[in-house]
């Protein structure tokens, strides 16, 4: 039920096949929800193609020309291809192979349709109602391919008042409750960070849902249309909150470090500048063993503090004497002697912090690979390990339109003469318009149509 189709690198350390060794993805898609969709199904084995074109790119590219000094490039330089090693990029786009298509003509239309005849899944997170006009809907794919899986993803979904509305993760973070709970009790939700969790939950969402249809199809031949809503795929988390609205007709408002019983619960100041450490206590054994690791203070001998309920109720001043503790102890040192008490603790991070860890070192976490600039940097590895053996960047995030060559010559069979024609012809490319004699586009020009991202 698959293509047939083995590359020759889906092995781990040569002991087995990856899971999805054989499948072929197209994915049309930007920003993170969509694109992460594609990176773990790639992880898995899948070859997943990235879909672009020079006309339009992935917006998490960044600009065709970028100022030095911006952290989200290597070294904070940019370099002549900025779009290739952007950050933001970089991180959602590991495993995958690139190639451009115009999808405005409908020569380009019929050239990604040879492509869905030869794939197993289309992965998009296109506004709803855009691939109905560039004529690359379902309905319109699965006359090319009967069994073909595709997976179109949006904000608020295919349905419904909302359908056709344009969103970011920072918008969805908003509509699914998250902003209103995530401030603290005294502050407003304008105090918060932004936060674009809500397209890594919608794409690991996405990519679920993408595996349990090939598995469906492996079974009954079948392929089928998956629709998914990145706010719906948000909400799960803050279910909490959800349900005692629907039992109590209570809205919650925002806890800041509070748990709604266990106490002590928070995040406490340690030595060093801007340096934290969050502890909970659960239970009156872990109460104990933090009070044994304080050195047993007189006041945590107190009876007001004596029982769960009574901490909670004076969690306040708890919090302050705990505080007092904690601010003369370095915190991921104090963080590894509560562990060892068996307190639940964990040091509040930076990212130094979370790339230098022993611990994920061991695990494996980070890979070091040559980017499109030539430089090696290490980036995240996926999030597996399968026959003990974590799962590896094979390929790096790829340069735009970098496989144009092997796709369109080696699977779909166009000989050099119609591969140059379509370059010439701007179907194609490796390099976005407006980088090369034209000049530079600004970030408006670059959005002149309409935006295929939800």
């Amino acid at each position: 039920m698959t293509s047939g189709r083995t590359n020759g690198k889906g092995a781990i350390g040569g002991l087995s096949p990856l899971p999805l060794s054989g499948i072929r993805v197209l994915e049309l898609a930007e920003g993170w929800a969509g694109p992460m969709s594609g990176m773990w199904l790639g992880d898995l084995g899948a070859e997943v193609i990235k879909v672009e074109a020079i006309q339009r790119y992935d917006h998490a590219r960044g600009p065709v020309e970028a100022p030095e000094g911006l952290t989200s490039y290597p070294d904070k330089k940019p370099g002549p291809r900025p779009y290739d090693v952007s950050a933001p990029y970089v991180q959602a786009n590991r495993n995958k192979l690139a190639i451009t298509i115009d999808l405005s003509r409908p020569q380009g239309v019929a050239l990604f349709k040879r492509l869905v005849a030869l794939t197993d899944v289309v992965v998009t997170n296109m506004v709803t109602g855009v691939p109905e006009k560039m004529g690359i809907a379902y309905r319109d794919l699965v006359k090319v391919r009967s069994d073909l899986i595709m997976l179109i993803s949006s904000g608020y979904g295919a349905t419904g008042p909302y359908s056709r509305r344009v969103t970011m993760g920072g918008a969805m973070d908003g509509i699914a409750g998250y902003t209103w709970l995530r401030h603290y009790a005294d502050q407003t939700p304008d105090t918060i960070t932004y936060s674009t969790h809500t397209d890594v939950v919608t794409g690991m969402n996405n990519s679920l849902s993408v595996l349990m249809a090939i598995y469906h199809r492996a079974v009954t031949g079948r392929g089928q249309l998956i629709e998914t809503s990145g706010v719906e795929a948000s909400i799960q988390q803050v279910h909490g909150s959800l349900m005692d609205y629907a039992l109590n007709g209570r809205v919650h408002t925002s806890p800041g470090n509070d748990h709604p019983f266990m106490a002590p619960h928070g995040c406490y100041r340690c030595k060093g500048d801007d340096r934290w450490i969050n502890i909970t206590v659960s239970s009156q054994r872990q109460w104990q063993a933090l009070c044994r690791t304080m050195g047993k203070p007189a006041w945590s001998r107190e009876p007001r503090f004596s029982t769960q309920a009574g901490r909670w109720a004076n969690r306040g001043e708890l919090n302050q004497l705990i505080e007092r503790w904690t601010q003369s102890h370095d915190s991921i040192e104090l963080m590894h002697r509560l562990q060892k008490a068996g307190v639940p603790a964990g040091a509040v991070y930076d990212q130094a912090d979370a790339a230098h860890d022993p611990h994920w070192k061991a695990r494996g976490a980070y890979q070091t690979v040559v980017l499109a600039d030539g430089k090696s940097y290490p980036i995240a590895t996926p999030p597996w390990t399968m026959d003990g053996r974590r799962l590896a960047v094979r390929r790096p995030p790829p340069a735009f339109g970098q496989h144009n060559q092997y796709v369109l010559g080696e699977v779909l069979g166009l000989g050099d003469d119609e591969i140059a024609r379509l370059q010439a012809e701007q179907y194609i490319g490796d390099t976005p318009l407006g980088a090369a004699s034209s000049g530079p586009l600004s970030n408006r020009d670059q959005t002149v149509r309409p935006s295929p991202r939800g």
